[in-house]
C-alpha cells in the first residue's frame, strides 16, 4: 500500500496575524513621513511659484511706472494705492478684499489666519487678491511706518493657514525704511521672501541657522520659541514671518530643523 503525503500550502491564521501587526507598524512609522515630505514639498513648490508670480508683477509694473529708472517700489503709498499701482493691474485677479472682514482670510470662524505659536492673526491685511489659481495676495503695512509686506497663502481657501506652512511673508525692502543704525547687509532694495525684524532688517539678511534656532533673537522669525514682537511696534503677521526666508536660504528646500 503506498503511502501519499499532502505538502501544506499557505499560511496559519498565526502566522497572517503577525505579517499584518508587522506592516501596521511599519506603516503607522513611515506614512506620517511620507505625507509631511509631500506636505513640505507642496509647501516650497507653492512659495517659489509666489515668489515667481510677485516678481513678474513687479517687472511688468516697473516697466510700465518707473519713469525714474530707478527700479524701486514706493512704500510710502497707503497699502491699497501700492497694491493697485504694482500689482493688481499685472495678476489675474478673481476676486478684492478691501477688509479683513470681507472674507478672504477667511480661517474656520474668524478672518485671519495663524502664526506658529497658535496665536490667531486677525488684522495685519486690508487689501487682499485672491488670483485664479486659488492663491492669496495680502498687503500689509505697520501703522506709522514704511514698512510693507505682502502676506500669501499659497492654497487659498484649503487649510492649514499657518504662517510658515500654507502662509508665507514677502517683504519690500526700503533702505531708507530702516530704524537707526540699522544696516540691510548689503541687502539691495526690492521684493524678497520673508518679513523683517524690530529695525525693518529683511529676514533674508540673516542666516538660515539665526531664522530658525531655538530661542532665536531675531524678531518674528521661523522659530516657535523665538522673539515675537518688535521694537516699533504696530500691526504684524506673527511668528513665523521669516520662513519664507528660511528657505529661500537654504537653497528652496526645508532646513533640517524647519519648525514644522
Amino acid at each position: 500500500m503506498t503511502k501519499v503525503f499532502c505538502k501544506r500550502i499557505g499560511f496559519t491564521l498565526a502566522e497572517v496575524l503577525i505579517t499584518l501587526g508587522i506592516i501596521g507598524v511599519v506603516a503607522a512609522m513611515t506614512i506620517p513621513t511620507l505625507i509631511a515630505n509631500a506636505q513640505k514639498h507642496a509647501a516650497v513648490s507653492g512659495l517659489m511659484e509666489a515668489d515667481s508670480i510677485i516678481n513678474q508683477a513687479i517687472r511688468s509694473s516697473i516697466y510700465d511706472t518707473d519713469e525714474s529708472g530707478a527700479g524701486e517700489l514706493d512704500t510710502s503709498l497707503p497699502i491699497q494705492e501700492f497694491a493697485e499701482r504694482y500689482f493688481t493691474p499685472y495678476l489675474k485677479v478673481a476676486r478684492i478684499c478691501t477688509k479683513m472682514s470681507d472674507g478672504c482670510w477667511q480661517t474656520e470662524n474668524f478672518n485671519g489666519y495663524y502664526d506658529l505659536t497658535g496665536t490667531k492673526v486677525t488684522d495685519s491685511v486690508p487689501y487682499s487678491l485672491v488670483l485664479t489659481n486659488g492663491m492669496i495676495l495680502g498687503f500689509s503695512k505697520i501703522d506709522g511706518y514704511n514698512l510693507t509686506s505682502i502676506v500669501v497663502d499659497i492654497n487659498g481657501k484649503s487649510r492649514k493657514n499657518v504662517l510658515g506652512k500654507d502662509v508665507f511673508v514677502f517683504y519690500v525692502m526700503n533702505s531708507n525704511n530702516l530704524c537707526g543704525g540699522a544696516k540691510a547687509n548689503g541687502i539691495a532694495n526690492g521684493v524678497y521672501p520673508g518679513s523683517f525684524d524690530n529695525c525693518g532688517t529683511p529676514h533674508v539678511s540673516y542666516s538660515v541657522e539665526d531664522l530658525t534656532k531655538k530661542g532665536t533673537s531675531v524678531y518674528r522669525a521661523c522659530s516657535k520659541t523665538g522673539t515675537k514682537g518688535g521694537a516699533t511696534g504696530g500691526k504684524r503677521t506673527g511668528v513665523g514671518s521669516g520662513c519664507a526666508a528660511a528657505i529661500y536660504k537654504n537653497g528652496w528646500k526645508i532646513p533640517a530643523n524647519y519648525p514644522w
